[in-house]
């Protein structure tokens, strides 16, 4: 990704007319990721809390990692410098629970222990408790054992003052367990960036209207700001607004006071009857419209009013879905001052036929879908911008290259997922 540009030299820069000029995915993201400077505010958050936070400056080790050198399993804490051989009969001398000091011992003598426990001084190796024979105060060996086996060593882990997180990491519980191991109580994380969602249309309607003739109910601000909430930001309801220019403007205005991002559906493309680009302007704020070889959601508009980043999405949900994935999420990842994961999808193989024209990178809706030559992914309903039942329905979204003219079965596709693997 290409790292953002200071707001204040973007827009002294003369303006580009993305508009004739198709720009690649990567491209349209570096442009809108050049809008979005990154946050200064910070918190300080427990540990606890800190999932789907972005970490503001580093984490450095405390303490060793383990502290001590301990016993890997539960077994009996031996010294087998030389080598001990199966058969030998070693006595029993002591037991270390995880909590306890760990004793002293010599050649010929073991201590039981348990996993954490603190190796007796003395002791260079741990026998598993599977491997021996116990008779009541001896245990006779049953595999050899050298130095060294089922230790964990003082610091092997994490050394003292050790860089372990650096700024920009997405936290998860991976390093929240990390931080604890630590004795580590608080993070220094960025604000979470603040995220408006305005619709505008005079077709829409919202869900306790009636629903005249020509008219529909609005599903893009609601589906945007739950996709908003779920990403682990601060959604702000920025209302319904006609295609007025002017009423757009005075709510871009309101918007921008109040968010780090304002997002606005409809009015992106450059029909007559198109005001997002127009309304930017009239709001004070300066931006261009990005025709990126992307279906659906050829033409988005980003810019800046004010302090805040803006960008305007296609009217159709899938369009304004699929936009928001990829340079919405740009724009808060540069808002958070940390990259943008990388869109690698699994590759798997189609499992039915799709007709289309090279050209555009198009994602499709997808089921997964397992069979004797394994899993693979069905392309169905043709999605369609203006369709939300395909992609209620899909398990995720197939990316089909710009240059690839169609898909037959067994082709290789990237298949993203809707909803990740793993919980983390």
């Amino acid at each position: 990704m290409t790292a953002p540009v200071a707001a204040e030299a973007l827009l002294a820069a003369p303006a580009v007319d993305h508009a004739s000029v198709t720009l690649s995915i990567p491209e349209a993201c570096a442009r809108a990721s050049a809008y979005a400077a990154p946050l200064i505010e910070a918190d300080i958050v427990p540990v606890a809390q800190a999932t789907g936070r972005t970490l503001a400056e580093p984490v450095v080790a405390l303490v060793a990692t383990p502290p001590f050198t301990q016993s890997a399993m539960d077994g009996y804490a031996v010294v087998a410098r030389d080598g001990i051989a199966v058969g030998a009969r070693i006595q029993v001398v002591g037991r270390v629970p995880a909590g306890s000091r760990g004793g002293k011992i010599a050649r010929g003598q073991a201590t039981r222990l348990f996993t954490g426990a603190p190796i007796p001084e003395g002791a260079d190796a741990v026998v598993m408790q599977e491997h021996v024979d116990r008779d009541g105060d001896v245990i006779v060996l049953r595999r050899p054992i050298r130095a060294g086996d089922n230790i964990r060593i003082k610091g092997e882990d994490v050394q003292p003052l050790e860089t372990l997180l650096q700024v920009g990491e997405r936290l998860d519980a991976r390093h929240v367990a990390l931080a604890a191991a630590q004795g580590i109580g608080t993070f220094k994380v960025r604000a979470r960036p603040r995220v408006a969602v305005i619709s505008t249309g005079d077709e829409l309607r919202q869900a306790a209207d009636a629903l005249e003739p020509s008219a529909i109910y609005d599903s893009n601000r609601p589906m945007l700001l739950a996709l908003i909430e779920q990403s682990g930001l601060v959604p702000i309801d920025g209302g319904w607004v006609p295609d007025r220019p002017e009423m757009i403007a005075d709510r871009l205005q309101c918007a921008a006071e109040r968010a780090d991002l304002v997002i606005t559906s409809g009015g992106a493309s450059l029909g007559e009857e198109d005001h997002a680009l127009e309304a930017l302007e009239r709001a004070g704020g300066s931006g261009e419209t990005l025709k990126i070889a992307l279906k659906p959601g050829k033409p988005a508009v980003v810019g800046r009013i004010r302090t805040a980043a803006y960008l305007g999405l296609p009217g159709n949900p899938v369009s304004s879905l699929v936009c928001w994935l990829l340079l919405g999420r740009t724009m808060t990842c540069s808002l958070e001052g940390r990259e943008l994961p990388r869109r690698l999808g699994f590759p798997l193989p189609s499992k039915s036929a799709f007709a289309r024209r090279a050209g555009r990178t198009e994602f499709v809706p997808v089921k997964l879908v397992d069979g004797p030559e394994g899993l693979g992914v069905e392309i169905f309903g043709r999605g369609g911008s203006a369709r939300l039942q395909p992609l209620a329905e899909a398990d995720g979204l197939a990316e089909i290259a710009a240059e690839n003219g169609g898909v037959r079965p067994g082709d290789v596709i990237l298949f993203h997922p809707l909803r990740g693997a793993f919980a983390i």
